[in-house]
């Protein structure tokens, strides 16, 4: 079953690579989008498989229950989207809600006796620091990139023309920005997900009463590049507006640095 598992997130997140990388008109990824998302989606069916034989069927735990609801959502889009191509720009939404279910599922599916209880935190604890690390290394440079893009496009709209060797455009920062920020966001909704689960393991819902701050901060970092990212694969948002949004979500996730390092 993990080997399945391993498959399936892998897939999950080369199709949201390839419906946010393969926007452009022309590009060879949009006709391998929908392909990965199939794949992915046969291998979440085959986990789920799995997972009944070892006695966790879907309507087991709400985790189980959710995991197969969204995979659903996932056929059904790949039937609707055969023939309305208009549809595929949701399949960027899809996939990366997709992986979080799958791994719901998987690490939520069925909590572990109380001899490995420790064991199992200690790895999902470490598992949520390693992407961690990576989301802030990601969202700091993404929001660095949106920070220079703000800049540039001041000066033009000032006509504060200035000569530069460095053959930096807009269009290329653009691009530059969404590249990163379709890298790193499924990094960070993954840390979100284990730092929850971390906090419900040791102390239940009162843990997370006592980190409000960490987690409204998190759920505005994950509204705003959500719609970043929703945004400009349905309506094409581009451009200033998904710089600021880059710019919340990484002022949040500060916020949220800030927030630990009192508490420590």
């Amino acid at each position: 079953m993990l080997l399945l598992f391993i498959f399936a997130a892998l897939a999950y997140g080369a199709a949201s690579f390839a419906f946010g990388a393969g926007t452009d008109e022309g590009s060879p990824l949009k006709g391998w989008a929908r392909v990965l998302l199939a794949g992915a989606a046969l291998f979440h069916l085959s986990t789920i498989g799995a997972q009944c034989v070892d006695g966790d069927h879907p309507f087991k735990s709400v985790y189980l229950a959710t995991s197969l609801g969204v995979l659903i959502a996932v056929g059904g889009f790949l039937a609707i989207s055969a023939k309305r191509r208009p549809m595929r720009a949701l399949g960027a939404v899809l996939a990366p809600l997709g992986l979080i279910a799958l791994t719901l599922g998987v690490v939520m599916g069925k909590l572990p006796a109380n001899p490995t209880l420790a064991a199992v935190q200690g790895e999902l604890l470490r598992a949520h620091i390693a992407l961690a690390t990576v989301g802030v290394s990601g969202f700091t440079l993404a929001a660095g990139v949106a920070g220079l893009y703000l800049g540039m496009e001041r000066r033009l709209r000032n006509k504060q023309f200035q000569p530069s060797t460095s053959g930096i455009s807009l269009r290329g920062l653009d691009r530059l920005h969404w590249w990163l920020v379709l890298l790193v966001t499924p990094v960070f909704t993954l840390a979100i997900v284990t730092g929850t689960m971390v906090s419900l393991r040791e102390g239940g819902t009162q843990m997370l009463a006592s980190r409000s701050v960490e987690l409204i901060a998190a759920g505005v970092a994950f509204l705003a590049t959500a719609a970043s990212l929703a945004s400009r694969a349905v309506w094409g948002l581009r451009g200033r507006k998904a710089a600021w949004l880059t710019i919340v979500a990484f002022v949040s996730m500060a916020l949220i640095l800030v927030s630990y390092g009192i508490r420590s």
